[in-house]
């Protein structure tokens, strides 16, 4: 059981988003041993809310990840039409359920990637008269929030500055 990070630090945690390391503490559990030392996270979202992620469970551990730097989020945006594509599943119920372990992921490259499926595939039904579906546009709305929110926070900027930031270093309009 190691400590990683320290109280105070900002990381990313899955599909929660930035959170606030607040404190690391002794928090009951069910089970043996009744109480497990655990980092409670805050999220930058929803300052109410905390995340308690024992020290312990490699699992939980590995969705938390330190914030990117500028060098890091342009690199990855420098790159990002390079970036393996996402095939579309028509599927609709198997393609719900990826891009719900994809938001749930949180993680930026792989949410941008699936923006792209989406725009490519929103291009495709436009040109044939049809729309996305709600399930699908809310899934791309989901994840360019949660990529906004990320970038923003990194380059201390907007959310809203930093969608065109990202549109503008993507070349998109």
């Amino acid at each position: 059981m190691s400590q990683k990070y320290e109280t105070g630090t900002h990381v990313r945690y899955g599909g929660t988003g930035i959170c606030l390391i607040d404190r690391i503490e002794e928090v009951p559990f069910p089970g043996i041993p009744p109480t497990r030392l655990c980092y409670v996270l805050k999220p930058i979202r929803n300052a109410c809310m905390e995340v308690s992620v024992p020290l312990d469970n490699e699992s939980l551990c590995a969705k938390m990840q330190p914030l990117r730097s500028r060098e890091e989020i342009d690199g990855m945006l420098e790159t990002a039409e390079q970036d393996e594509e996402m095939s579309w599943t028509d599927d609709r119920k198997q393609r719900g359920a990826e891009f719900k372990k994809i938001l749930a992921g949180g993680d930026a490259r792989v949410l941008l990637r699936m923006i792209r499926c989406i725009l490519r595939q929103q291009a495709v039904l436009l040109a044939a008269g049809k729309r996305l579906s709600a399930m699908d546009d809310n899934a791309r709305r989901d994840a360019a929030r949660m990529v906004d929110e990320e970038f923003a926070f990194s380059l201390g900027m907007t959310p809203h500055e930093a969608n065109r930031y990202i549109k503008k270093k993507l070349h998109r309009p």
